[in-house]
């Protein structure tokens, strides 16, 4: 058992206990051989901690209810993942007086994103896996598809199109050297800094959130994981 696999079993029991609102949103994992289906076409080889990634779980996508035709139009305008808008793709916090929507894509989806970049003439492989929205501030969770060094990046994408994401962009970005830390810190952050609000779960309007993150358990744990 890798390291990455041991901690993604970790989080899995933090979900199962915290968070059950999550793991009823979590596609079943893929098989290799369906990942190896999906990613053979590409010059590049994938990362193992992708391959563990989602033989985990194929990322957040619930089956959605009938949609009216504002709800249809709002989530083309996503663009490549505009689709998985809507409160079965996307989990909802409170972080003060900030609201935060989080995406965890499907594979199929992180390669439409990795395509996305590429004809934005981005010269940098990157596979996007997680999107974060704040307000209109956009950040992406990108993991670069190098098998010796498959650094993930918490990159601020805010209106910053595909060919300016470049070397000199991303030494400006946050960064981790594997995804075994970014991992480890989402594990303490179901066990310490949040709780779900109940009220939200009864009645999901679009101003509710899924779970409340405590603004200084928050900090305290990501000056401890970035240190």
């Amino acid at each position: 058992m890798t390291e990455l696999t041991e901690a993604l079993n970790r989080l899995d029991n933090a979900l199962n206990q915290t968070a059950l609102a999550v793991v009823k949103r979590l596609q079943p994992g893929l098989t290799r051989a369906e990942i190896v289906q999906q990613t053979n076409s590409f010059s590049w080889e994938l990362p193992p901690d992708i391959y563990a990634l989602y033989q985990w779980y194929n990322g957040l996508a619930g089956t959605p209810g009938k949609l009216n035709l504002v709800e249809k139009l709002l989530r083309l305008k996503g663009r490549w993942h505009g689709e998985l808008s809507g409160r079965e793709n996307e989990l909802h916090l409170k972080l003060g007086d900030c609201r935060i929507i989080v995406k965890f894509l499907p594979l199929d989806y992180a390669l439409a994103g990795h395509r996305h970049l590429k004809l934005g003439r981005c010269l940098i492989d990157l596979l996007p896996i997680f999107i974060l929205s704040e307000g209109k501030k956009t950040f992406y969770g990108m993991i670069r598809l190098d098998v010796e060094k498959p650094v993930f990046y918490f990159a601020d994408g805010t209106n910053v199109p595909p060919l300016l994401v470049t070397e000199d962009y991303l030494s400006k970005q946050i960064q981790y050297s594997s995804l075994t830390p970014v991992i480890s810190f989402l594990i303490d952050i179901c066990q310490q800094a949040s709780q779900p609000l109940v009220e939200s779960q009864d009645q999901p309007g679009i101003n509710s959130a899924d779970y409340e993150l405590n603004p200084n358990q928050f900090d305290q744990l990501y000056q401890l994981h970035r240190s």
